[in-house]
Parts: structure tokens; sequence; C-alpha cells
């Protein structure tokens, strides 16, 4: 009778442990030419985060945490399209480096029975070389969105998908980043 009770337990957890819903990201670069870079360019982004999770749920049983295990790479798609749109010839090989590390990304969304708020953060290191000299800078943005009743998932991934873009848009536009790849 004992193993009987174990099993249905087991069963009836098990079924309560639904998989986290995978996150659609595909940020965009939008803004056009901003600078001029004109120098060839080795790109690397990497994911920095502790918490692997992109969007959080929270006031919900259970709460959900949705990773998006393709973030690098979907970042890295819009930087290099933000990139050769100002002027970078992306090569495997130069004197001239830039490495994005992301340090945090997600939105955290909060539910009440009448309405949910979602908090989006991003926050990008940003490491240049060029030959011996060394450039570091961290860029952040945050947006935040309200709305009725519970939140729309395909709503806070284009929350995301927008604050990516901003924040690529403020990198390469920086006259501190660019100085330093003319000098």
């Amino acid at each position: 009778m004992k193993k009987i009770a174990l099993v249905l337990c087991g069963m009836l957890l098990a079924g309560c442990a639904s998989q986290p819903k995978s996150v659609i990201l595909n940020p965009v670069y939008k803004a056009g030419k901003v600078a001029d870079f004109n120098v060839p360019l080795t790109l690397a982004v990497e994911d920095h985060r502790i918490s692997k999770f992109t969007i959080k749920v929270v006031d919900q049983e259970p709460a959900a945490y949705l990773p998006d295990a393709a973030l690098s790479e979907r970042v890295q798609i819009a930087l290099e399209q933000a990139l050769k749109t100002n002027g970078v010839q992306l090569i495997s090989a130069s004197n001239n480096t830039l490495t994005l590390h992301i340090d945090s990304f997600h939105s955290k969304v909060t539910e009440s029975y009448t309405q949910h708020e979602s908090n989006a953060v991003a926050k990008f290191k940003v490491l240049a070389t060029q030959g011996q000299r060394t450039f570091e800078k961290t860029y952040s943005g945050q947006a935040q969105m309200m709305g009725p009743l519970t939140h729309d998932q395909a709503k806070i991934e284009g929350q995301l998908n927008e604050l990516s873009e901003q924040v690529i848009t403020r990198i390469i536009s920086d006259p501190a980043l660019i100085n330093f790849f003319k000098g």
C-alpha cells in the first residue's frame, strides 16, 4: 500500500512540474548609420549572466522562469548588423577586438488579479582592444510596461528586443568607443 501511495505521489508531483516556456528573442538593429568606425574588427559576444532566466513571473504559482539559451547569438547578430551599418569590416582575426559581455538581461513580471507590470533590465559590458590599448565600459538600460490582467509573453519578448536594440545603439553611437578605434 505504501509503495502504491509513493508511486501515485511521485506521478502527481511529476505532472505538476511543467517545462518552462521558451523565449523567442530577435533583436534587429534599426537605427541606421549613427557613427563612422571604418575599421576591421573581430567580434565576440559572451553570456556572463549569473541567473540564466530571461523572463521571470512572480506572484503566480508556480513562478515561470523562461531561459533563452541562444541569447548571446541573438545579441551578436544584432550587434553585427549595427557594426556593419556603421562601417566596420568584421573579420575573424584582427588587431582590433570588441567583446560584449551580457552581464544582465531579463524581465521581471509582477501580476495581480487586475494588472501586470514588466520591468526589463539590460547590462552589457564592452571590452575593446587595439594593439596594446584597451577600452572598457558598461552600458545599461531599463524598460517598464504595464497592462491589464495577465502578461502576454510576446509583448514581453518585444520589450526585451527593443531594450537590447536601444543598448546596442548606445554602444555604437558612443563617442568614447568611436574615438578609441580611431586613435
